[in-house]
This record gives C-alpha cells, sequence and structure tokens, in this order.
C-alpha cells in the first residue's frame, strides 16, 4: 500500500513508533492496533496485508491515512506480535469485505462489463471512513465551473504579471514610474482581479523598498526574482506535486477552509507556546503565535490570530504555556499553519527552559525550508546566543556564527532580559534578519515579541 502523497507518508513516519500504538497485532491476513494519541479515544486501525486496504476510525480525507500506513510500517519492521485473536472491529471489518468481494463476483459473472467505480467512498456526517468501496460523492457541476474560471483568470493574470517584470527589468530599476507608489498599486489591483491577493501583497511590499536605503536596487531585484518565480510555478500548478501546489496555491492567496482542515487527523502531543508577535497588515492585527511539540520530533506549528485596528486579540496562550492537543495542520510543504482542535490540558507559564540549537543548526534548519519553498517569509527558530553589536547594528552571536536583527527591531527588551548574557532566545527569521520574540531567563519565559508592528515595512513611505 502507498501513501496518499509524500506529506501523508512524513506524517506515517512519524507515528510509526511503538510507543505510540497499542494492542497491535497480525494473523496471515490481516494487521491491526490502536493509534494512541495525547488527546481522545484511540483510532481503530486495521490493513488487509493481501491487497493494501485499510480501515481507520480517524476522520482523516486521505485514503489510506497516515494511522494506516504508520501500521504497515510497524509490521514490515518487524514490531507487530503475531496474535492474539483478532479485535471485534477488525473481524467484522474483514467479514463485510468478505460479503462484499462475494457479492461483486456473482454481479460480475451477471454482468462481465461493469463500470469503473473508484475505490474510495466517505462517510456521511463529514468524516471520512478508509474503505475501499462504494462510488464516490457526485461532483458539483456549480462549484468546478467556478474553480475553472477561477484558474483561468489567475493564469491570465499571472502571464500579464510576468511580462510586466520583463518590462521592468529591460528597462532598468531606475525607470521614474517604479518611483510611484501608483504604478504598484495598479499591478497589484489586477493580481488582485486575477484570484492572486497574497502575491498582489508582496508587491505591495517591493514598491515600498524602492529608494529606500543604499542598497534597494539588490533588495527589489531579489523580491521580483521572488515573486516571479511564484508566478511561474502559478502557472504550472497542474505539474507538480500535490504538498507543493498546495503551498503555491496558499503564497498567491487562495484561502483553505477551515472545516476543510479540521477534517484532516490531528497532530496529538504535548507543545510549548515559544512565542508570538502582533503585526499589522493592512488595517488588520496579525497575531503570529509560535509552538513546539515536546516530543523527540520537535515539530513547529504556527497559530494565527485576527483582530480589526484597535480591537484586542484573543490572550488564549502565551509564551511559556504547555498545550496537550491536537492540532489540525494545513495542507502544504513544510506548512507551519494550524488549527488548534481539542485541548486535553493547558498548564500557563509553567517555564519549562526550551530545547535550542545553534545558529549554524539554525541556517541548516533555515535552509532546508527555504529549499522546498523558495519564496519562504519568516521560519521559527529557537537559539542560545547573545546580543552583541557589530557594524553599525545589533546581532545574536554564539560560536558558530551570527544573526543582524531585522531592521526596524529595538533591541531595548532584549538587551535587558539578557542582560548580555548567553541565553535561549525564540525570534523569527526574516530574509531583513531575525526578530526576537521570547527570551528564557531566571526560570522563566519573557514575552519581548513586537506589538503593533513596529518592525513591518509600512505602505505609507511617511512612516
Amino acid at each position: 500500500m502507498l501513501a496518499a502523497d509524500s506529506r501523508a507518508l512524513a506524517a506515517a513516519r512519524l507515528a510509526a513508533l511503538p510507543t505510540k500504538w497499542s494492542a497491535t497485532g497480525c494473523d496471515a491476513e490481516a494487521v491491526w492496533g490502536l493509534f494512541v494519541g495525547a488527546v481522545g479515544e484511540p483510532y481503530q486501525t486495521a490493513a488487509e496485508l493481501s491487497s493494501g486496504a485499510a480501515r481507520c476510525s480517524c476522520p482523516s480525507r486521505k485514503y489510506p491515512c497516515k494511522h494506516a500506513v504508520a501500521l504497515l510500517l510497524l509490521w514490515a519492521a518487524g514490531h507487530v506480535p503475531e496474535g492474539p485473536g483478532r479485535p471485534g472491529f477488525v473481524s467484522e471489518w474483514m467479514a463485510r469485505r468478505v460479503s462484499k468481494s462475494a457479492a461483486g463476483s456473482a454481479a460480475r459473472q451477471a454482468d462481465p462489463d461493469p463500470p469503473d467505480i473508484p475505490a474510495t467512498r466517505p462517510r456521511s456526517g463529514g468524516r471520512a471512513e478508509s474503505l475501499p468501496d462504494g462510488p464516490p460523492p457526485p461532483s458539483d457541476p456549480a462549484r468546478d465551473k467556478r474553480i475553472a474560471e477561477r484558474m483561468g483568470r489567475m493564469m491570465a493574470g499571472l502571464v500579464e504579471f510576468e511580462r510586466w517584470i520583463g518590462d521592468c527589468l529591460r528597462g532598468g530599476l531606475t525607470d521614474p514610474a517604479l518611483a510611484s507608489y501608483r504604478t504598484w498599486d495598479v499591478v497589484a489591483a489586477r493580481l488582485v482581479d486575477a484570484q492572486a491577493p497574497s502575491l498582489a501583497n508582496r508587491v505591495r511590499r517591493i514598491g515600498s523598498l524602492v529608494g529606500v536605503g543604499v542598497a534597494w536596487h539588490e533588495r527589489v531585484l531579489g523580491e521580483l526574482s521572488t515573486t516571479s518565480l511564484l508566478s511561474a510555478a502559478g502557472r504550472r500548478l497542474p505539474l507538480l506535486d500535490p504538498d507543493l501546489a498546495d503551498s503555491v496555491r496558499a503564497a498567491l492567496g487562495w484561502s483553505v477552509r477551515q472545516s476543510d482542515v479540521l477534517t484532516e487527523a490531528p497532530e496529538d502531543d504535548h507543545w510549548q507556546v515559544l512565542g508570538r508577535s502582533d503585526v499589522l497588515e493592512d488595517r488588520i492585527v496579525v497575531r503570529r503565535s509560535w509552538l513546539r511539540s515536546t516530543s523527540s520530533e520537535a515539530r513547529w506549528a504556527l497559530v494565527l490570530s485576527f483582530a480589526a485596528y484597535g480591537q484586542s486579540l484573543a490572550d488564549t496562550a502565551t509564551p511559556g504555556d504547555e498545550l496537550t492537543a491536537g492540532l489540525h495542520r494545513y495542507p502544504g510543504r513544510s506548512e507551519l499553519r494550524c488549527i488548534v482542535g481539542e485541548v486535553s490540558e493547558h498548564r500557563p507559564s509553567i517555564g519549562a527552559e526550551p530545547v535550542t540549537t545553534s545558529i549554524a543548526g539554525a541556517c541548516d534548519q533555515i535552509g532546508q525550508a527555504i529549499a522546498g519553498v523558495p519564496w519562504l517569509e519568516r521560519w521559527p527558530v529557537c537559539i542560545r546566543a547573545t546580543p552583541t553589536t557589530a557594524s553599525g547594528g545589533w546581532h545574536l552571536t554564539d560560536h558558530t556564527g551570527s544573526f543582524p536583527l531585522a531592521g526596524g527591531t529595538e533591541p531595548v527588551a532584549l538587551v535587558a532580559a539578557t542582560t548580555g548574557r548567553s541565553m535561549p532566545i525564540t525570534c523569527e527569521w526574516t530574509a531583513d534578519g531575525v526578530v526576537p520574540l521570547s527570551v528564557y531567563a531566571d526560570g522563566r519565559m519573557i514575552d519581548i515579541g513586537p506589538r503593533g508592528g513596529f518592525h513591518e515595512r509600512r505602505w505609507d513611505r511617511a512612516s
């Protein structure tokens, strides 16, 4: 049996640990077990060895789900013992398969040319069961038409955008028209019409760089190169791997419904809140809360919350808090954004010291993320470093190297929290440098993340 995609396979490998399973067993025909997450009831999982068919009680829409693939990986590695007898859910499922197989054989004898029927079926009630039988639900012609029309508008808009980038490069970045905000506004408006609002926001940010600083030509050229790459990826969506295609859609601005994300099986684990930042973007305050699992995988997760300018954000978790919860991850390659599902335990401000890496190790993590998603704008890192000054600016330094602080970042809170010592510091990496979010000092987590977006490049040049 093969995983649905590379993302499902990666998730299955994380779940293929003997400590996460109980009541496992196998015989000559099937393998079964209970996947024990951090919250909720265990998932009943089984697979038929001869055909690779599987079933699982998890809500995942993928077939086979990550639990079924993980169970087979465990069995292949010799971690599933033979016997004891099959549990009731396995016996019932295998009996249904035998019954339906017999019925299908009788139908084929009566009709030697039956129509082809896909091999998966979602359950009613919004949940999906990994049963390899029954036809899929009928497609929605109106929805398919809307998607096709949107794709057509996007493709035409991306072709026009790449043509405009070529004109910019032929005319040179010193063209007086590029110094006008109206030029960038017009291009961004066309991208919004082409159903690529996030790409339009990138274009507006590039316009704010023109003429700012000595090296603005290099920064503008680099950003234009990134947007050109993203545009080219958008025009080749049908040819991309599914997880990469999801990342491209998200970077262009295609939204994913929360209800669809919540149908994915949660990542059950213990999570520590390591940092957060509030940034003003187009009159909306965006809070980024960075969580990391305390298990050996140390997976990062990003939880976003929004509020209109002047309104308060929900203060549900602060740096240092720990959650035992299931997080539902958005689709995409190296995607960190999640929705918090069922929370079984919330321990506020326990002050556990986070696991850190060196600056060289953080560079390796960032490099791997950028290799997978070259248009990446930020990535979380937790390093043990000391704030220092060099070349007229502030840096975070250790024995392996240094990170410059992002332009506009005030170092006062960082210096006061560390008092010049080497301490665990959680940061957001950006192309302009790192933004410190929290410092672990004297047995507690100190929140120093930006509030109000002072470190973000503003569209109003007067600011």
